[in-house]
């Protein structure tokens, strides 16, 4: 190591590598600490007795061609396109995510098809008059708020409630409604559920093209390297190598010395070397606030009352290993119901044949929680029962067919974004980025709720503020182009 490094970066997820690529091949010099012992963040890949796994789904779909095409240059030819095929579990059965009307109307009670039309319909007639009487609504505290504005109270009760309050463990009135506009853009979503009532109304059975996927959350085409989610991070390590840039792992810092912009820290089996390595230039924090926040060497009372208030949400990834070739060939399912244990299902073989042993498949099935409740404190083999129990009530699988498993637990995997968060948030960053020293960045390090290509584009973003020695320069004011979830 150095003495000195142009910009140091805590964390090696895809937020600080791409910060790092940006100012490296600007000539820049860079350092990047990572406690764990490979990079990648939440896009890492595990391997596992032949098997490959991720931490459940992590495509890449971008609107944005310029930085399509620069992901692409730099994780090469396995960088493969995709159709994403999904499905939810609803009313007992399997239904194609986004919804085909055929599917929900042979699902739904005929009542239920009714009211969600007309609370619909009236909404959307609300919406008219309020847009003809300049009186449109954009002051929505809630995700429930937004949502019932949008789409009705039937379509509130059966699609968003449930799901919604079953990831995030609360009702969807103490969510804030930036998260519903920040994932799902309101106004792709009413195209969709327009398409969806014309069709109701004319008793249109088809299916929908792929311009209508392409509305959804879910809809479109994405990219995924041959060999996991890591093709990402590894592409980047690759050019930050040529670029003479370092990266360490399994790294632990114990202090930030604002006045000499240095950090402190020792290498994992090494405690006795105490290791400080100044930035010339700035130190990029990708790591969760409150850790950021006990590594610098002041204090403020608002502000650790803040982030007292300030969390993160955790999650369990549980791995069933399959003897069989294949559950499905969905890129993931959904299962909103509160009886099955897991929010989500993935099946890495349908991403990618190298994923698994040839004969063999795995699901990886996500649960979320917080550190310390119930579901946390679970033992391995609980969830591990469990999971298999609701994989075969929902069809998924035989228990026999399962042969091992794996049990994976991440902390500090999702922003949470309670009533007051954004408020909060600011006083954090704002403190932590005064002295133009530290600039906060990434999911996890400015608690902002970004898919891959969101975190790449806001890594991009900052540095080029920082090259350009812009006064003032966060990733505070980062805003997604075109959402692209």
């Amino acid at each position: 190591m150095r003495e000195s490094y142009d910009y140091i970066i805590l964390g090696a997820g895809v937020a600080g590598l791409s910060f790092a690529h940006e100012v490296a091949k600007n000539g820049n010099s860079v350092l990047i600490l990572e406690k764990a012992k490979v990079i990648g963040g939440l896009s890492q890949t595990l391997e596992y007795k032949g098997f490959l796994f991720d931490y459940c789904a992590h495509r890449f779909h971008t609107a944005d061609k310029e930085l399509l095409d620069e992901v692409k240059n730099i994780v090469g030819s396995n960088f493969t396109r995709h159709i994403q095929k999904s499905r939810m579990y609803m009313f007992g059965r399997f239904l194609k995510y986004p919804f085909e009307l055929q599917n929900l109307l042979r699902a739904m009670k005929l009542t239920q098809a009714m009211r969600a039309v007309f609370s619909f319909g009236l909404k959307f007639i609300i919406r008219q008059l309020r847009a003809l009487l300049n009186m449109e609504r954009t002051d929505f505290k809630s995700y429930k708020d937004w949502f019932v504005h949008y789409f009705g109270n039937t379509l509130y009760s059966i699609m968003c409630e449930p799901y919604t309050t079953k990831i995030w463990k609360t009702n969807p009135g103490n969510i804030s409604a930036d998260w519903a506009d920040q994932r799902f853009q309101g106004t792709k979503l009413v195209k969709l559920f327009k398409r969806i009532i014309v069709k109701l109304l004319k008793l249109d059975f088809s299916s929908y093209s792929l311009e209508d996927d392409s509305l959804a959350p879910d809809g479109g085409e994405f990219y995924y390297g041959e060999t996991g989610a890591q093709d990402i991070p590894h592409g980047f390590e690759r050019e930050l190598k040529k670029l003479d840039s370092e990266i360490l792992t399994k790294v632990v810092i114990s202090k930030i010395i604002e006045n000499e912009k240095a950090v402190e820290f020792t290498m994992s089996g090494s405690e006795e070397s105490v290791h400080k390595v100044a930035a010339k230039k700035s130190i990029i924090s990708t790591i969760p606030l409150h850790d950021c926040y006990d590594y610098v060497d002041r204090d403020k009372k608002e502000v650790k009352e803040s982030l007292d208030s300030l969390k993160y949400m955790d999650i369990i990834f549980v791995y069933l290993l399959i003897d069989k070739e294949q559950v499905s060939n969905d890129h993931w399912l959904y299962f909103p119901d509160e009886d099955i244990i897991f929010n989500r299902s993935v099946e890495f073989k349908s991403w990618s044949k190298k994923m698994t042993p040839e004969g063999k498949t795995a699901i990886c099935l996500d649960i979320t929680c917080f550190e310390g409740d119930d579901t946390w404190n679970k033992s391995n083999q609980s969830l591990i029962e469990e999971c298999i129990g609701s994989s075969v009530k929902v069809g998924l699988i035989e228990e026999s067919e399962v042969f091992d498993s794996l049990v994976i637990r991440v902390k500090d995997a999702y922003p949470f974004y309670d009533l007051n968060y954004k408020s909060k948030l600011l006083k954090i960053v704002t403190f932590l980025e005064d002295k133009n020293v530290v600039h906060c960045l990434g999911r996890t390090g400015i608690f902002r709720y970004n898919n891959s290509d969101g975190s790449i584009e806001m890594g991009i973003q900052l540095a080029k503020k920082l090259i350009a020695d812009e006064s003032g320069a966060t990733a505070l004011d980062y805003e997604i182009k075109e959402i692209s979830y």
